[in-house]
């Protein structure tokens, strides 16, 4: 037996990246103000333009962002039509990094069905394809790092390039490796298969280097509900000060991008965040993050009632150790941790991880290679796996109904069958929502009529 020694390998961007201070002044140095509807937008672009500011307007939320305005004066003469306004603020992935244990048990069954327990758990060991696996009529925007267009297992399911909202970067290509970890989870067909094996990808990139600017998180939401994408997957996050006047901004745009998304037909799925906080109150929550004096929310997910907040589980149906939990979680989600032994003896099982695709053009891992992968398949978990998979059933359920029906269901309609469909579990409601999403359950219902 090959012994390794303990260490981590980044397999992707991490448990939460350190943002630089160049970044974080970056996003500082840009305002967001949300205007009222009555607004001259004209008259206030023309005078932007005459400062030689850079500015980004949102018609569909009546946003707008302003480059290089440090002093929030630029638009002083127009307060009376400024509901409310903040700096740009950075946002985060949601994904743990993959451990190497001391030693790992070689496989000898067929290798990649073999680490599928988490697709399973979804998919009633496979019962659910025999209902739906999903059409290229239902889309999922992935917004996140892009997606890998040459992986053979996901190629033929990227049914549009997409958009890049990252300044001074046009393709949607993949060079960090979340996004096409998210894609796989969801409509992966090849060695491995998804969820959702057929549905249609389409990749809206905020992620280029290691963090992105809130202002294209939304901008992508709103673009992706104007483009019809049927299920917008968030598998990001950060904490907000629900005190702060500036990180209250923040707050409201994603608010208004979240109703448009709604109100268009999307619906929005969101990771809850890995780290293992509890989100029922948010001075506790503040109080967990460092900042006793504060109360803070976590969002997208956990933080805006109008997105599907997603926790992740385990291996044996429990909570993942890393998972944020509370009563804002809405339904869970299998993605996986380090066993069941790891919190107390700090044993890793690596069975209790799961595996996804990952990017050809970036190098294969040590712990990939020892298990007898090929290139561009990783081991990973986190919420940002969970999230995914509400993702794909939500894809699915829409696929159905429409075979089912000839209409498209409502967003309230895809949110009762995926809640209806769960498979009921012991871990509490504050940590697994309703249930652990199972499409089996979900496309019966439908099937039934129900």
């Amino acid at each position: 037996m090959k012994k390794w020694s303990f260490k981590c390998l980044l397999l992707s961007l991490g448990l939460l990246f350190i943002t630089s201070q160049e970044e974080t002044k970056a996003a500082e140095a840009t305002q967001l103000y949300g205007l009222k509807d009555s607004a001259p937008i004209e008259e206030i672009i023309k005078t932007l333009e005459k400062k030689s500011l850079e500015y980004n307007f949102i018609e569909e939320i009546q946003m707008l962002s302003v480059e290089g305005d440090t002093s929030n004066r630029a638009l002083d003469k127009y307060d009376s039509f400024i509901e409310w306004s903040g700096p740009e603020q950075v946002i985060e992935v949601e994904t743990k990094t993959a451990m190497v244990p001391q030693a790992i048990k070689e496989k000898t069954a067929s290798l990649y069905d073999s680490w599928r327990w988490d697709i399973n758990r979804v998919t009633n060991n496979g019962a659910s394809y025999g209902i739906e696996k999903g059409n290229h009529t239902v889309k999922v925007a992935v917004v996140d790092s892009g997606i890998d267009f040459n992986h053979p297992d996901l190629a033929s399911n990227i049914v549009d390039p997409g958009k890049s909202f990252v300044p001074g970067i046009t393709t949607t290509q993949d060079y960090l490796g979340h996004g096409t970890m998210v894609a796989g989870i969801i409509a992966a067909n090849g060695n491995l298969q998804g969820i959702a094996p057929n549905v249609g990808l389409v990749p809206y990139k905020v992620f280029h280097t290691d963090v992105a600017d809130s202002m294209w998180i939304i901008e992508a939401i709103v673009e992706a509900a104007k483009d019809d994408m049927d299920v917008i997957n968030l598998s990001l996050g950060t904490y907000k000060s629900l005190k702060n006047k500036e990180d209250q901004a923040v707050i409201k745009a994603y608010q208004r991008a979240a109703k448009f998304a709604i109100s268009e037909g999307s619906i929005i799925i969101a990771s809850a965040g890995t780290d293992g906080y509890n989100m029922s109150n948010p001075k506790d929550l503040s109080e967990q993050l460092g900042e006793p004096n504060d109360v803070q929310i976590h969002l997208p997910g956990g933080g805006l009632s109008d997105v599907v907040t997603v926790s992740a589980t385990n291996n044996l149906d429990q909570l993942a150790f890393y998972s944020n939990f509370g009563p804002q979680v809405n339904i869970a989600a299998p993605a996986g941790d380090y066993g069941e032994d790891y919190k107390t003896l700090g044993n890793i099982k690596l069975e209790a991880m799961t595996i996804t695709t990952y990017p050809l053009n970036i190098p294969q891992s040590e712990l990939s290679q020892y298990a007898g992968f090929e290139h561009g398949y990783e081991f990973m978990i986190g919420t940002s796996l969970a999230a995914p998979k509400v993702s794909a059933v939500a894809a699915l359920i829409i696929a159905e109904y429409q075979e089912k029906y000839n209409k498209k269901p409502s967003v309230n309609q895809v949110k009762k069958y995926l809640y209806e469909g769960v498979s009921k579990v012991s871990a509490p409601r504050n940590e697994v929502g309703v249930g652990i999403v199972n499409a089996y359950g979900s496309l019966k219902a439908i099937k039934e009529g129900k």
